[in-house]
């Protein structure tokens, strides 16, 4: 039998919908993965933003796990480096404490193929209690601290860590032997398996879809370095944000929803999918989707960020508006 091919498998994944009836926000399985990628990063599954944004690890999450790495979006973007395979490649949903736990119907389904084309992989980080159990079995039965603290020496192939959600500051600060002890540990092994010191990570070449230029972000996160060309899709400045903060190249007020359309949803859940109806269809306006248009050409070959005011991240108009906007490529 002839042996898979990666990008027929990452096909076959991306279109998988095995677990459409459970998923709130459908099916957008997120991995990356390359043929010669030597880190190798299992975690639970991705969270509403990254699910919205079509990128991996895009939250706050990901921008602290870049920095206990030690490396830039570039190098943690390239799949010909490194490869994030979680446990569940879609966003699950939320429950009572945070995040769903993955779907179970994932791993067994796609990893092993998966792991079958990761045959370079040098050093596997395990992110959280479902990756741990799943690949260290009773290594991991007395939890994360545990778990993680056998690992602050030596050097196995794999590495477990604690998640770097927001949610867990307070763990960091109880146990400081963490960012003593394993991250340094944890930045050596980094720099070793992907030879940092012979190519900087800003020069490597970022390999994504143009779905991934697009993304989304609340007005009350702070603004990076990687957002590229920031845009306010909102009728109202949001409050108690400064231009100075904020550090727009642009406020779209002409491409927000009309002010009847928003007075009539005033975020209740349940008018959710009527609002996205409505206003797709005034965005569909000959004027509007020159307006897009043109959104686009300013932003050129930077990533797009559009920035929103809302306090729900999966249902407000920007995520209408980057629907539109990739339907016009």
């Amino acid at each position: 039998m002839p042996r898979e091919r990666l990008d027929t498998l990452l096909r076959k994944i991306r279109a998988c919908t095995v677990c459409a009836p459970y998923l709130p926000l459908g099916p957008a399985p997120l991995l990356q993965a390359g043929t010669t990628a030597r880190l190798l990063i299992v975690s639970q599954a991705p969270s509403a933003k990254a699910h919205l944004a079509g990128i991996p690890w895009h939250d706050a999450s990901g921008r602290r796990l870049r920095a206990w790495l030690g490396v830039d979006d570039a190098v943690f973007y390239d799949p010909a480096r490194v490869a994030i395979v979680p446990m569940g490649f879609c966003y699950p949903g939320r429950g009572p404490h945070g995040d769903l736990p993955p779907r179970p119907e994932c791993a067994p389904l796609w990893h092993d193929r998966v792991m079958a084309q990761l045959p370079q992989v040098q050093l596997t980080l395990l992110i959280g209690a479902w990756a741990q159990r799943h690949f260290l079995g009773d290594g991991a039965r007395l939890g994360v601290t545990e778990t993680v603290a056998a690992f602050t020496r030596g050097e196995s192939p794999l590495l477990a860590l604690p998640h770097p959600s927001p949610r867990n500051t307070a763990w960091f600060r109880r146990h400081p032997w963490f960012e003593h002890e394993l991250l340094p540990l944890l930045r050596r092994r980094v720099a070793t398996v992907l030879d940092l010191s012979a190519q900087g990570a800003s020069t490597m070449a970022t390999r994504k879809s143009a779905k991934h230029d697009i993304v989304l972000q609340r007005a009350y996160e702070e603004p990076t370095p990687h957002d590229g060309y920031r845009v306010l899709i909102d009728h109202f400045w949001p409050r108690g944000r400064s231009k100075d903060v904020l550090k727009l190249d642009e406020w779209a007020k002409d491409i927000a929803p009309t002010a009847e359309l928003i007075h009539w949803y005033g975020h209740v859940p349940e008018r959710w999918p009527e609002f996205q109806r409505r206003y797709m269809a005034e965005l569909a306006e000959p004027a509007q989707q020159a307006r897009l248009h043109a959104l686009l050409a300013a932003a050129g070959k930077q990533r797009l960020t559009l920035v929103y005011g809302a306090r729900t991240e999966t249902q407000n108009q920007a995520v209408v508006v980057r629907e539109a906007l990739l339907a016009l490529r």
